[in-house]
């Protein structure tokens, strides 16, 4: 369990450090789409130029349109003159058929200046044609200008809101990555809670029902002194004083302890700093006791209720010192071990199997199972130790 919470913990401030990265990307696309949004504000002001530039071409043209119709108007009307004067037609017969010299030469100059002027008509109509041609070719000009950039702002406000879209939506995403990997951490911190209430409870009922065991025992001496006594002659008032004195002092020492057990407590003690290692074989520590921040995670703290001990293929659980096996229990898919030593209670948990079972007495060194193997292959041992119900530094008790 803490090597998941461990892993667990990892990735969680890995997606933490991804959420960050994806927040400060956000924060980049916003930063770029305000400067797009200037940029689109620059394209909208060459739109109203380009709409300003098109509507003067598209008066120009008009009146161009309009110019040019009056001289096709004009043109038309000297035309139709001419068709209705046939002497026209034929300027020479017009100047030759004046009745004086002033009338020829008047005839003379008007057909110059009517030529003239047909003439002039006819290259204002070519030149306003032009114009026009042109002032339309500047509008169609404009006018794909004007669209390509409309396309560009709005392919460049659909991208860009594209990209913020994705980014947030990421982000979203590992966000709830990272709430369900705090969820499966805490998970994973009740279930290794659990674990430790579950020792903490076999270990308070035990001393409860030692205690229980002890009164009954203690109740059952002083009823057969109180008949011993009452046997003995009433005149002999000594005999009774000393009865008495003798229940008073089994009364006083009574214990939840039996002097074998008080015997083995004291041996348990007598042994500190010099029991075995409750592997067998090589091993290292995997953990410590007591609290300890995960490596790589200075933010992260674990609290260890024992010690971990990591061994090699083959290694076995051994009862550190004589006892009896008080519990048996299955947790986590793994099996758990009590051993009392007295008022001593040592703990194995992670066995994959065990050879012992409840009530039964074990010796110093006996094996009780096989611890389970940890993700890299190595069989793992946790171990506790407590004194009734107090938790003990393992480490303090285990010899090196």
């Amino acid at each position: 369990m803490e090597k998941t919470i461990k892993s667990k913990q990892r990735e969680m401030e890995s997606t933490q450090k991804a959420v960050k990265k994806g927040e400060q990307r956000i924060h980049d696309i916003g930063i770029r789409l305000e400067d797009r949004v200037q940029h689109i504000h620059t394209l909208e002001g060459e739109l109203e130029t380009l709409n300003a530039e098109i509507t003067l071409i598209k008066d120009s043209l008009t009146e161009l349109q309009r110019q040019l119709g009056e001289k096709k108007a004009r043109f038309r009307r000297a035309v139709k003159m001419t068709r209705l004067y046939p002497k026209v037609k034929s300027p020479l017969l017009f100047v030759l058929s004046a009745k004086s010299v002033t009338q020829m030469y008047r005839r003379l100059r008007y057909t110059r200046e009517y030529a003239n002027y047909q003439y002039t008509l006819g290259q204002q109509i070519q030149e306003r044609r032009a114009e026009t041609a042109l002032m339309r070719d500047k509008l169609v000009s404009k006018r794909t200008q004007m669209h390509g950039v409309m396309n560009e702002l709005v392919a460049e406000r659909k991208r860009l809101t594209q990209e913020q879209f994705t980014k947030q939506k990421e982000v979203k995403n590992l966000k709830k990555k990272q709430k369900n990997l705090a969820a499966e951490v805490n998970a994973r911190k009740k279930e290794l809670a659990a674990l430790n209430k579950k020792i903490d409870d076999l270990i308070a009922y035990e001393i409860e029902q030692a205690r229980k065991k002890a009164e009954r025992e203690a109740a059952a001496r002083r009823a057969a002194a109180q008949r011993a006594a009452a046997q003995k002659s009433s005149g002999k008032s000594s005999g009774g004083s000393a009865g008495k004195s003798s229940a008073a002092s089994t009364s006083k020492s009574s214990s939840w302890l039996t002097p074998e057990e008080r015997q083995l407590s004291g041996n348990f003690e007598a042994n500190r700093g010099r029991l075995p290692v409750p592997l067998t074989g090589p091993y290292r520590i995997a953990a410590h006791f007591g609290q300890y921040r995960v490596e790589g995670l200075s933010h992260v703290t674990l609290d260890n209720k024992g010690v971990n001990y990591s061994g090699q293929a083959g290694a076995r659980a051994r009862s550190v010192f004589d006892g009896v096996v008080t519990a048996v229990f299955a947790f986590g898919g793994t099996k758990n071990v009590l051993i009392r030593h007295g008022s001593y209670i040592s703990v194995y948990c992670n066995l994959s199997s065990v050879i012992v079972s409840k009530g039964q007495k074990v010796k110093t060194r006996d094996l009780i199972g096989t611890p389970a193997n940890d993700d890299s292959g190595h069989p793992l041992l946790h171990f506790q130790l407590r004194k009734e119900t107090a938790k003990l530094n393992p480490e303090v008790w285990i010899g090196r």
